[in-house]
């Protein structure tokens, strides 16, 4: 019920918006070409040869960025700094396209500035429109909910389907089945049935759908009052009982084969936005390989002349969820580095899982040069190319470390591991407990986004070319 209305208002929101951007770039072209610069070489074609880019760059704003969540809960303000925040957006996208394409003569700066100042005006007007529809007019044909429970799961339960507003439905009374409560109010909803006569109740009131939240022991003996609500064609929705006690968790049905199964995970990643992921990733993955294939001339004629030995390290490391996988790096130690680190290992400045050593005696001097400025991670691109890793995820652990992982450690590796992340963006070298790594993983898997993936590539350009935290 929750997903189809959240479809359903990010479909309005998208139709609405698409319009406003085309009203106002119809508009903005007129009043600058037309009436501010009388162009008379302005043609229909010349408008439509230029809105393809306007609205592919409002595409990628919608589905990139996804601004139009929690659309209902925010107050007419907010809603015009989003369209502010969104329309900003959409111009620096429009602007590096037109830069790129060096389209500039019919699609100049000022039908741009035009166009983005009508869109602030007429999307917000459009989405303050679109929200009293859905807040107040809509509020006429909402489904009346009966819920049925027990006084002491009542308020949590009302409070927590209020919080999350609903223009769909609404909990119009309840019924309390272990106690005669009628005539009273929780949290603002009256008490309106007990469990000897909320049948009836049902029978002569408007009751569009029923709730049932309660414990296993209880619905056993509600199956006849379930089965009476359903003869009347009443919608009847009942709490799984085997999710009580996980609240923190996202929850979701699904079908595994031919059965009906619920699941539950701390975290569930939109395919359709994973399938972008991988995209970009691939995209990203071939042009960092030409780099690196380039790179690997000079690297590997300086890697030669200091240490005999492979241009290139290979070590296997763990990826998502347990998978082994070879990563490949520009070699910037001795050969017999490995076998020097258990010699090493008293010297370790990392609380935890990691190894570090300020000035390791295992690096080279091209090593220390390349580490400083991941130079070394170049041929990482490979493993984004053939799908072991991401452009953006989580670093990726030695296999002596994973073996060491505490159970909730593992959980940093729910997604594929990158070449850059949070941990190499909020200092990499400069922390030094492994505990700290994780808690910054686990933060970029809860609040992952592509938005997030693309602001913490900008980061680690600025870390690179800085070179913040590196050693």
């Amino acid at each position: 019920m929750v997903q189809r209305r959240e479809k359903y208002v990010n479909l309005m929101v998208c139709l609405i918006d698409t319009i406003s951007l085309i009203i106002s770039y119809i508009l903005g072209s007129y009043v600058w070409l037309v009436i501010v610069r009388e162009e008379e070489k302005y043609t229909y074609n010349n408008l439509m040869g230029n809105i393809g880019i306007v609205l592919a760059s409002f595409m990628f704003i919608f589905f990139f960025f996804n601004m139009n969540r929690y659309f209902l809960k925010r107050s007419y303000i907010e809603e015009f700094f989003n369209v502010i925040k969104s329309s900003l957006f959409l111009g620096t996208i429009m602007t590096m396209v037109l830069f790129l394409t060096k389209n500039s003569i019919q699609f100049n700066r000022g039908v741009f500035v035009c166009t983005i100042l009508f869109n602030v005006a007429i999307c917000t007007v459009f989405r303050i429109l679109l929200k009293r529809y859905l807040r107040k007019y809509y509020i006429y044909s909402k489904n009346r909910i009966l819920l049925i429970t027990t006084e002491d799961r009542a308020q949590k339960i009302i409070e927590n389907i209020n919080t999350h507003e609903n223009w769909e439905s609404e909990i119009c009374g309840v019924a309390i089945v272990d106690k005669s409560l009628q005539g009273a109010s929780i949290s603002g909803v009256p008490v309106v049935a007990s469990y000897e006569d909320m049948l009836e109740y049902a029978r002569r009131e408007v009751v569009d759908e029923v709730f049932f939240h309660i414990s296993y022991v209880t619905g056993n003996s509600l199956k006849k009052h379930i089965e009476e609500f359903e003869r009347m064609g009443v919608t009847v929705h009942i709490n799984i009982n085997v999710l009580e006690g996980m609240d923190e968790r996202e929850v979701k049905i699904d079908v595994l084969g031919k059965y009906p199964v619920i699941s539950v995970a701390t975290t569930f990643f939109d395919s359709e936005k994973m399938i972008v992921k991988r995209g970009i990733d691939i995209i990203g993955g071939l042009v960092g390989c030409v780099i690196a294939l380039i790179a690997t001339i000079f690297v590997g004629i300086a890697i030669k002349i200091e240490s005999p030995g492979p241009i290139f390290f290979k070590q296997k490391r763990v990826g998502k969820n347990g998978r082994y996988f070879y990563i490949y790096k520009f070699r910037s130690m001795y050969t017999d580095a490995e076998e020097r680190k258990k010699e090493l290992m008293a010297q370790n400045e990392m609380k935890g899982l990691m190894f570090k050593m300020t000035d390791d005696p295992r690096i080279t001097k091209v090593g220390k040069f390349i580490r400083a400025t991941s130079i070394d991670e170049l041929p990482q691109f490979f493993n984004v190319l053939k799908g072991d890793m991401s452009l953006v995820g989580t670093r990726p652990p030695t296999v002596d470390e994973f073996k060491q992982y505490k159970v909730y450690h593992k959980r940093r590796l729910s997604i594929k591991p990158g070449i850059t992340g949070m941990w190499q963006v909020s200092g990499r070298s400069d922390i030094e407990d492994f505990e700290e790594v994780v808690r910054l993983d686990l933060q970029y898997i809860d609040n992952w986004s592509l938005a997030m993936d693309f602001r913490i590539l900008i980061k680690t350009i600025v870390v690179v070319f800085g070179k913040v935290g590196s050693r």
